[in-house]
């Protein structure tokens, strides 16, 4: 997985993609847990991650 140029650390990036794959959540509700761990991010940011990221799991 590539996280060169993105502004968040690779580990939040596959803990939002983990969530969202593993739990069947809405991308709204991944940006509210994320933003109750107490990292802001966007959930159209959240889907590109997810599109993305999808070979890893």
């Amino acid at each position: 997985m590539n996280t060169k140029g993105h502004c968040y650390p690779k580990s939040i990036m596959l803990q939002a993609v983990y969530f969202k794959l593993r739990f069947t959540l809405s991308y709204r509700d991944v940006e509210e847990i994320m933003k109750i761990r107490g990292v802001i991010v966007d959930h159209a940011t959240i889907g590109g991650w997810v599109l993305s990221h999808l070979a890893t799991f």
